[in-house]
């Protein structure tokens, strides 16, 4: 009886080992997937602050022209490189004392649209808003 004992505790110890790795390997790969994923969303969102950032510039470029020239107006799109990446001015339209500019930017595959009314004579900004589409 013996000898059948210790067959009995070794297949116990191997299937114990087996179960205790694969926990460990399963736990293992999800947390080095959670690390994975939390990257490229920090990546998203570092992307994203930078378009943002490219079309404010853009926005503040028209607003600087259309303050100083009232009748600034644009139909076909104006791009402007700032440092190592570009920002574009879409649309300027005008109505009375107020101006309308459409910018966007983009950095990896993040887009930010900006469509922001602004009074061209004091400068001032009405709205300002993210948009889908242009």
């Amino acid at each position: 009886m013996k000898r059948t004992s210790s067959k009995t505790n070794g297949f116990i110890a191997l299937i114990s080992i087996l179960i205790v790795s694969s926990v460990l390997l399963v736990t293992t790969l999800s947390l080095a997937e959670r690390g994975i994923a939390h990257r490229f969303f920090l990546l998203k969102h570092e992307q994203k602050s930078m378009s943002e950032q490219l079309a404010e510039a853009c926005i503040h470029i028209a607003r600087i022209k259309a303050y100083n020239d009232s009748g600034y107006t644009i139909s076909v799109p104006e791009s402007f490189p700032i440092g190592e990446e570009t920002c574009s001015i879409h649309r300027v339209t005008q109505a009375g004392n107020e101006t309308t500019v459409e910018a966007n930017a983009q950095v990896g595959h993040t887009i930010t649209n900006l469509r922001v009314v602004l009074n061209h004579t004091q400068g001032d900004f009405i709205s300002w808003e993210e948009v889908p589409r242009f």
